[in-house]
C-alpha cells in the first residue's frame, strides 16, 4: 500500500508554478500542478485520455471551445487528442491533480515519423554570451543536459553555436509531447538551471515552439 500525502508534495517555484510527479507507470500518470495566482498552464493537446480534480483553490479549466470555473469535489475528463488549458483567476493558490491514463498501443501505423519519436520541439534563441563566458556557457549546457534527460518525455537537446562571426547560441529540445515539455518547463530542476544560466548571458532566452510533421534521413543513418 502506497499513501501519498498531496499536502506535502505540492510545488510551488519564485515563478508561481510547479509540478510533482506522483505516479508514473505505463498506463497511469498523475501529477500535482501548483499554480498561483495568475499563473497557467498554456493551452496543449492531451496526448491520453486526461481527468483533473481541484485538490483545493479554484480554476478555469479549457477543453477545446469549452470552459469551466471549478473547484473541489468535481472531476473534468478530457479526450485524448483534445486541447486543453488552465488558468489560476483567483486570489488563492490553486492545487490541482493531472491524472493520465496513456491507451495500449495499438498496431503498427505507417507514418512519416517512424523511429522518429520527438514531435514536440523548442528551439531556444539564447541571449548574446557575456564576454569570456563560452566555456563556461557551454559547461552549463552539458550539465543541465545530465539533469533534464532524466525528465519522462526526454528524447533529445541539442546546442548549436554560431558561426561566421556571429555571437549568438541556439538549442533544439525534442519531446514526446507537449504535455511531457511542460512538465519540465515548470519543474523545479529547470528553474534552478536557468537561474544558474543568467550570470552568463545578457538577457533572457527566447523561446519558439514547433511540431514535427515530416522528418527524412538518408539510409544507414542514425
Amino acid at each position: 500500500m502506497d499513501v501519498i500525502d498531496l499536502k506535502s508534495r505540492e510545488v510551488f517555484s519564485h515563478e508561481g508554478r510547479g509540478v510533482a510527479a506522483l505516479v508514473e507507470e505505463p498506463y497511469l500518470k498523475i501529477r500535482q500542478i501548483g499554480l498561483d495566482p495568475g499563473k497557467e498552464v498554456p493551452v496543449h493537446t492531451a496526448d491520453a485520455p486526461v481527468t483533473l480534480q481541484v485538490v483545493r483553490g479554484e480554476g478555469l479549466f479549457s477543453a477545446g471551445k469549452e470552459s469551466v470555473r471549478m473547484g473541489p469535489g468535481k472531476l473534468l475528463r478530457i479526450p485524448e487528442g483534445a486541447s486543453m488549458g488552465i488558468r489560476n483567476e483567483s486570489a488563492k493558490p490553486l492545487v490541482f491533480l493531472v491524472i493520465k491514463t496513456p491507451l495500449a498501443a495499438g498496431p503498427a501505423r505507417d507514418s512519416a515519423l517512424v523511429g522518429k519519436p520527438g514531435t514536440f520541439v523548442n528551439l531556444i534563441d539564447f541571449a548574446p554570451l557575456k564576454p569570456g563566458k563560452e566555456e563556461s556557457f557551454q559547461e552549463w549546457f552539458h550539465h543541465s543536459n545530465e539533469i533534464l534527460a532524466k525528465h519522462p518525455g526526454f528524447v533529445s537537446r541539442t546546442l548549436l553555436g554560431p558561426i561566421e562571426g556571429g555571437s549568438r547560441y541556439a538549442a533544439v529540445v525534442e519531446h514526446e509531447s507537449k504535455e511531457t515539455f511542460m512538465d519540465m518547463q515548470l519543474s523545479d530542476d529547470r528553474e534552478e538551471l536557468f537561474r544558474q544560466a543568467e550570470p552568463l548571458v545578457l538577457g533572457p532566452s527566447t523561446p519558439h515552439f514547433y511540431e514535427t510533421l515530416l522528418s527524412y534521413r538518408r539510409s544507414g543513418e542514425k
